[in-house]
């Protein structure tokens, strides 16, 4: 993958984990129970096991409404069945997720401009 192909992949993840918890916050606020903290905790411990069961369907759904969008620009084999899930889990991963790829974006953004540096020839002296 170019890092053209990155950019593009991390944006499409943006807009589709966007989209995710958009839906999801509707449907939970639709449903009483999801969208109050309980207050014992093995009730908080189902309702926060069901926010995640929601929020996985909520991201595979939505992306898979956007597979005919996406499938120009990103790799064929990501919008295969199996890739369709996978790119919904993606973007139902919350920040932990989005702090991860912000990292290895830089990652990948600070090689770029080590490489352009070390290709630059030396000032003569």
């Amino acid at each position: 993958m170019t890092p053209t192909d990155i950019g593009n992949a991390v944006s499409i993840l943006a807009a589709l984990s966007v989209a995710t918890e958009r839906l999801v916050e509707i449907i939970k606020g639709s449903i009483p129970w999801l969208n109050t903290q309980a207050k014992d905790p093995n009730q908080e411990g189902w309702r926060q096991a069901s926010l995640h069961v929601l929020a996985a369907f909520a991201g595979i759904v939505t992306a898979w409404l956007a597979n005919s969008v996406i499938s120009g620009t990103i790799p064929a084999q990501w919008t295969t069945p199996g890739g369709i899930i996978v790119i919904g889990l993606l973007a139902s991963g919350g920040s932990g997720f989005w702090n991860s790829i912000l990292s290895y974006v830089k990652a990948t953004k600070d090689l770029q401009e080590a490489q352009a540096t070390a290709a630059q020839p030396a000032p003569k002296p």
